[in-house]
C-alpha cells in the first residue's frame, strides 16, 4: 500500500511539473524569480504514532507540539506557477519520555492565485526518530510582500501515506533574486487620426478626448477629468407627536409627520433613531414614567407596523415628567408637554450641482 502511494505521489508531482513547465513557456512576459529562505513551524503527528524506548512504548504528544525548522528553495516560472524544495529538522515531543528528533524534506508544485493565496501538492519524506515514511502532501497558504525583494508566507499542510496523517502549520521568509523574461520589442506606433479636441457630448465643459466620466448628468459640477464632484451634506429631521391627556394613542393628524420620518429612514438605511416619550406635570411620577414609555413605544409601533421600518433601527426611552418643555401647568402647556420627540441626523455625500454653487454651498 505504501509503495503504491509513493508511486502515485511521484506521478502526481510529475504531472503537476508538466503543467508548470507548460505555463512557463506560455507566459513569456511574466516575471520569473528564484527565492531562498528560512522556515519555522509546528507539526501535529498522527495519534497512532508511537515510539519504543528501552522496550516501552510511548505516544507522541498530541497537537502541534513538535518544532520544525529549516530552509526552502524555490523557483517561480510565471505569474502563477512555481516549484520548491525544503528541508526541516524536527524536535519531536514524546509523552512521558525525553524528546526525540527527526526531519522532513520534500518537493511541492505550487499554484499562486492573484490574491496572495497559494495551493500546492507534492511528495514528502518524514522521519520521526527511527520511523521513516513517504507521504503525499497538500499545502494551502497565504503570501504577502514585505518589500521588493522580501516576502513572507503562512501555510498549513497535511500529509498522508495510507497509515499516518500528519499536519504542519508554519511560516517562511523568502528573499527573491532573479530576472524578468525577455519581452518583445515594442512595435512602432502607427500614425493615428487627428484628435477631436472640441466635441463635448455631455456638455460638462470637458472635451470627450480627455473626459474620464462620459455621460455626466446635466447641472453637475465636474473636476478636470469630467467626473462629478461630491460634497458632504448634513440631513436633519425632527419629529414631535403630541398626545391627549392620560393617553398613549397616536392621533391620525400626526401620521403624515411619522410617514415623513419613515421615508427619510428608507433613504438612509444606516441611520438609527431614538424615540423619547414625555408627559405633563400632572399625576404621580411613577405613573407618568410608565405612560411616557408607552407613548414612545406607540410611535415605534407605527413606524414598524404601518411603514415597515425595521425594529432594530428604533429605540425607545421614557423620561416621564422630568423633561418638560415648559415648567408650568396649564391647558396649553400641558398639551405641549405630552409628547414624543425623535431626531434623524446624518451626513452623506451628494453630487455638487450648479444650483448648490449659486446658493454659495
Amino acid at each position: 500500500m505504501r509503495n503504491l502511494l509513493v508511486k502515485s505521489s511521484a506521478v502526481s508531482v510529475a504531472v503537476l511539473m508538466g503543467l508548470v513547465s507548460s505555463a512557463a513557456l506560455s507566459q513569456s512576459q511574466s516575471d520569473e524569480h528564484t527565492y531562498f529562505g528560512p522556515r519555522l513551524g509546528l507539526v501535529n503527528p498522527d495519534s497512532d504514532r508511537w515510539i519504543f524506548i528501552d522496550g516501552t512504548e510511548f505516544p507522541y504528544d498530541s497537537g502541534f507540539s513538535s518544532l520544525a525548522y529549516g530552509l526552502q528553495f524555490g523557483h517561480r516560472f510565471s505569474n502563477n506557477w512555481e516549484i520548491r524544495t525544503y528541508y526541516d529538522r524536527l524536535n519531536t515531543d514524546v509523552d512521558g519520555a525525553s524528546s526525540g528528533s527527526g526531519h522532513m524534506y520534500g518537493v511541492d508544485g505550487i499554484y499562486n492565485f492573484r490574491n496572495g493565496i497559494y495551493a500546492g501538492i507534492g511528495i514528502n519524506n518524514t522521519r520521526f526518530n527511527q520511523e521513516k515514511d513517504a507521504f503525499l502532501r497538500g499545502t494551502l497558504g497565504y503570501r504577502f510582500q514585505l518589500s521588493d525583494r522580501w516576502n513572507m508566507g503562512i501555510e498549513y499542510a497535511i500529509q498522508n501515506d495510507g497509515d499516518f496523517t500528519d499536519q504542519y502549520a508554519g511560516a517562511n521568509l523568502n528573499y527573491m533574486f532573479g530576472f524578468t523574461t525577455a519581452r518583445p520589442a515594442p512595435r512602432p506606433e502607427e500614425p493615428s487620426d487627428p484628435v477631436d479636441r472640441t466635441t463635448d457630448s455631455d456638455g460638462d465643459g470637458v472635451p470627450d478626448y480627455r473626459d474620464q466620466c462620459p455621460g455626466t448628468p446635466r447641472g453637475h459640477v465636474v473636476d478636470e477629468d469630467g467626473c462629478t464632484i461630491y460634497v458632504e451634506q448634513s440631513i436633519s429631521h425632527d419629529l414631535v407627536v403630541n398626545f391627549e391627556f392620560d393617553s398613549a394613542e397616536v392621533q391620525r393628524e400626526f401620521r403624515g409627520d411619522i410617514e415623513e420620518l419613515a421615508e427619510l429612514m428608507r433613504e438612509h438605511e444606516g441611520v438609527t433613531v431614538e424615540i423619547a416619550g414625555h408627559t405633563d406635570l400632572i399625576g404621580p411620577q411613577e405613573y407618568n414614567q410608565e405612560l411616557s414609555e408607552r407613548r414612545a413605544q406607540a410611535v415605534k409601533d407605527e413606524l414598524v407596523n404601518r411603514f415597515n421600518i425595521s425594529a432594530n433601527r428604533l429605540s425607545t426611552v421614557g423620561y416621564g415628567m422630568t423633561r418638560p418643555l415648559y415648567d408650568e401647568i396649564s391647558l396649553e402647556v400641558n398639551h405641549r408637554n405630552r409628547r414624543i420627540e425623535a431626531e434623524l441626523s446624518t451626513t452623506e455625500e451628494v453630487p455638487l450641482t450648479e444650483e448648490m454653487q449659486r446658493r454659495g454651498y
